[in-house]
């Protein structure tokens, strides 16, 4: 064998023995596995989506849609089938792509020299294979660092799972609440309908004037734009609807089954609440991590200032010889016009930003809560008002009226005002129970914990 081949073979020994522990694989289940354990103990149980599973067929999505959606279909939907929240779960694997990356050394360099002689003399071969020898010291920071960032990102995404499942739930509401404006507002034309026919009668009776009849007819004009301005935002409220579930197919038709929610009574401590957000919320976890992340990225620039020494194997050999020269090599890049200063500095820069990220993440927070809180309690105090006294005095003025047309008074007009009232305190009703029932999803979104489970 020639000296070349016996350089070369030796190498490739060499470089094959060292290229078995450089092979790592990417697998980010586990990761995966985490962020929806996460998302289904938020959820109050839910099943969250799966990248390892098919998506739902036409089939699976027609079965669940065929007699109507409740609202726990619609918050399945919303963890399983939403497209934006599968788009967001690939960013866990990215991060363990990088966290894989991190515990990776530098591939070796190999050189090779060879002399030909111009004078007839013997060609001369070598070869040196080198190794970063501080990367073995630097890979730690990395890694760490590339930890902490893949542990956040988990947080993250899980934390999008219930921002998502938090704006599902809301836009059920909002499709509930325009289907029943939507009939009260058909109620209305009716009753504007009646109460024209009403005036009509008079007209010929002679009790009524011209003028009383056309300002009669002004109210029915009225009430039928609003039947259509009602028929529009409950198709545009089920489209919204069908953008957080991602659901493709026309659902102007589809049948929403559950009612808005009923309202507990009690009072919420403002400030429990926000002790609770600070606690539970997941992007807050998720900052401390990529802070602590940042820091370790500091330390990795630090040591990356210190130039770098790259350790190997070198040999001579010389055509016709029997031996070669064997022994150590050593290269340094000496660290004298770049100390990596740049790079620490940004560093530290991007530290401080996340720390004062962090700060203004907790008053918002804080401020937020208290605002959910406020918002919720002050629809339960309107929503209550109305039902306890509004809608109840319009409700005894009409029986009165009722009586009294019994027995040959009281006026079919004032009946006919008395049932438009009752209608705008429904029509208030309703907008108070989705106000409610929207301040309590926003205060579940804010402290990152169900109503059922809040102090």
């Amino acid at each position: 064998m020639s000296a070349p081949t016996r350089l070369v073979a030796g190498l490739a020994g060499c470089i094959a023995a060292l290229s078995g522990p450089g092979c790592k694989a990417v697998d980010p289940r586990a990761d995966f596995d985490r962020a929806r354990a996460l998302i289904e103990a938020r959820s109050g149980g839910e099943a969250a989506y799966d990248p390892g599973s098919r998506a739902l067929s036409v089939e699976e999505l027609d079965a669940v849609l065929l007699d109507g959606l409740t609202l726990e279909e619609a918050r399945r939907l919303a963890l399983v089938n939403n497209r934006e929240l599968q788009a967001a779960f690939q960013s866990i694997g990215m991060a363990h792509a990088d966290w894989v990356q991190a515990q990776l050394l530098s591939n070796p360099s190999l050189a090779l020299l060879m002399r030909f002689p111009t004078d007839g003399g013997r060609s001369l071969f070598e070869a040196t294979l080198g190794f970063g020898l501080l990367e073995l010291w630097r890979i730690p920071a990395a890694q760490e660092a590339a930890q902490r960032e893949l542990e956040a990102t988990v947080l993250e995404i899980a934390r999008r799972a219930g921002e998502g499942l938090a704006d599902a739930e809301q836009a059920y509401f909002a499709a509930v609440a325009a289907d029943a404006l939507r009939r009260v507002s058909a109620q209305s034309l009716e009753l504007a309908e009646r109460s024209a026919a009403a005036v009509e009668e008079l007209y010929a009776a002679g009790a009524a004037d011209a003028l009383a009849v056309s300002l009669a007819h002004g109210p029915v004009l009225y009430a039928q734009l609003q039947v259509e301005t009602a028929r529009i935002e409950a198709a545009q409220a089920r489209r919204e609807l069908a953008k957080h579930l991602s659901l493709l197919r026309p659902v102007e038709g589809l049948a929403l089954v559950t009612p808005l929610p009923a309202q507990v009574e009690g009072e919420l401590d403002a400030e429990r609440l926000v002790a609770t957000a600070v606690e539970q919320r997941l992007d807050l976890q998720a900052l401390e991590l990529s802070i602590a992340a940042q820091e370790r990225r500091v330390a990795a620039e630090r040591r990356r200032g210190l130039g770098d020494a790259e350790v190997g194997l070198s040999t001579e050999i010389e055509e016709g010889a029997s031996g070669a020269l064997l022994g150590p090599a050593l290269n340094l890049s000496l660290p004298i016009f770049d100390q990596n200063q740049a790079q620490v500095s940004r560093a530290e820069f991007e530290l401080t930003q996340l720390v004062k990220l962090r700060d203004a993440a907790w008053v918002e927070v804080a401020q937020d809560v208290r605002s959910a809180v406020d918002r919720l309690a002050s629809a339960r105090r309107s929503l209550s008002v109305n039902r306890g006294r509004l809608t109840p005095q319009v409700q005894a003025s009409l029986a009165l009226v009722a009586r009294a047309r019994e027995v040959g008074e009281g006026s079919l007009l004032t009946q006919l005002e008395l049932e438009r009232q009752l209608l705008d305190s429904r029509r208030a009703e309703i907008v108070l129970e989705l106000e409610a029932a929207a301040a309590a999803t926003e205060l579940e979104r804010v402290t990152g914990a169900r109503i059922a489970r809040l102090p």
